[in-house]
């Protein structure tokens, strides 16, 4: 039930796609900074082949800071269903990205893009990190990365270690001052030992600051869901998070845009033998002025 035609090459033209904002969480009583957030957007290309792991970083430019990041495996033409993301590793300067393919690999050529959302230096800056509360074999991990008091979040990561290609990332969820993250055992499950990291970009809110989302459909075959910012805002920090696929479905890409809009295009695949299960695919970010 996994077959649909046009996702890999849609998941890096989407920027025509229809974009609406759902949820909406306002901005807490906070410290607030009245500077106008500026943004760049910068990406970074693994090499294309069928070796793996394939990683790459993408690097702000000088006197800029990350506040969020994102990703691509349909870079190539070898994402089959076959290659999962296993990290999204925030740094200060940086965004780095490593996939890996899963217990069935994949003979075809494939990469990975991995994207930084660049800002002027904002006050009250840090990245915080959370770790699962348990490092074995377990089928399912959460984690979650808070930020320090007073401050709120901008944008977040993740980092799976022990993993190399059984595990998948289910969400990126964002809350006020929160990022948490699950992660499931793919369809082969693993005896490996491994564990889950949540990354929290944090700063005193910007003007302007809020979460949106927008509730993809639900369904079993691959999916993309597109969300601009409200008028005027920029995109901070893309997530995302997947309901009902419990790791027979993971991330294609997470694709912050700003050049004809501040928007996020995120689209997700089945594994490659497919499910029946009927999963959702939701869009979140979080956009300033």
């Amino acid at each position: 039930m996994r077959k649909f035609t046009a996702l890999l090459g849609t998941a890096f033209a989407a920027t025509a796609m229809v974009a609406a904002t759902g949820q909406v969480v306002p901005a807490q009583a906070a410290p607030v900074s009245v500077q106008a957030v500026t943004t760049v957007h910068v990406k970074a290309v693994s090499e294309i082949d069928s070796n793996e792991p394939k990683s790459a970083t993408a690097n702000c430019p000088a006197g800029m800071v990350v506040t969020g990041g994102g990703f691509s495996t349909a870079t190539g033409v070898g994402n089959d269903g076959s290659v999962v993301m296993d990290e999204l590793l925030m740094g200060d300067t940086f965004v780095s990205g490593t996939a890996y393919e899963d217990a069935d690999g994949t003979s075809k050529n494939w990469g990975v893009t991995v994207f930084a959302v660049c800002a002027n230096p904002l006050p009250g800056y840090e990245i915080k990190l959370g770790r699962s509360a348990v490092i074995g074999s377990e089928h399912e991990k959460t984690a979650v990365a808070t930020c320090s008091p007073g401050k709120s979040v901008m944008g977040g990561g993740f980092a799976l270690s022990g993993a190399t290609g059984d595990v998948v990332v289910d969400e990126l969820l964002p809350g006020t001052s929160t990022v948490s993250t699950k992660a499931f055992e793919g369809k082969n499950g693993t005896t490996k030992n491994w564990f889950l990291d949540a990354y929290a970009v944090c700063a005193f809110q910007p003007a302007g600051w809020q979460i949106v989302n927008k509730a993809g459909p639900v369904h079993s075959s691959g999916k993309i869901t597109t969300l601009e910012c409200p008028a005027g805002k920029k995109v901070l920090g893309p997530m995302f998070d997947l309901t009902g696929s419990l790791g027979q479905a993971h991330m294609l890409s997470l694709l912050p845009q700003n050049v004809l809009r501040e928007e996020v295009s995120i689209g997700a695949l089945e594994d490659d033998d497919g499910t029946t299960n009927s999963w959702g695919l939701n869009n979140w970010q979080i956009c300033a002025n």
